[in-house]
């Protein structure tokens, strides 16, 4: 199992990624809009960033731009990103942290999304 911190911003990610990797002598592996996504979006919102991952050694930070219809608050806009070695271990995970809390997406074969009943924000995935 791996953690990654996961930000979200709103409308800023691509400057944002762009200077932390300067700062941390990373790469940006990934920069991914919603217009290159699966997702339909509005035309407004196509250039903003899907999803971007910046690996500088052992560091590693991914983070995207908020979603139409879910405004991102700076502050809390961040979230634990856990990559499961196997799906078991990520339902299981993901079953006992929504108890108290909220299901954001619902876990499909590889992504699920809930906020904890301490209202910590959690992404799950499997290793690609």
């Amino acid at each position: 199992m791996k953690l990654v911190p996961y930000l979200v911003f709103p409308g800023t990610c691509r400057d944002a990624m762009t200077y932390y990797s300067r700062i941390f002598n990373g790469e940006l592996n990934v920069m991914t809009t919603f217009g290159e996504s699966p997702m339909e979006v509005p035309p407004e919102v196509e250039n903003r960033i899907f999803n971007s991952e910046l690996d500088a050694g052992d560091f590693q930070l991914k983070a995207s731009d908020d979603m139409p219809g879910y405004e991102t608050k700076i502050g809390t806009n961040i979230s634990l990103f856990v990559v499961f070695s196997d799906k078991e271990s990520k339902l299981v995970a993901f079953e006992k942290l929504s108890e108290g809390g909220k299901i954001l997406f619902p876990l499909d074969d590889n992504f699920g999304m809930l906020k904890d009943k301490y209202d910590v924000q959690w992404m799950f995935v499997n290793e690609t």
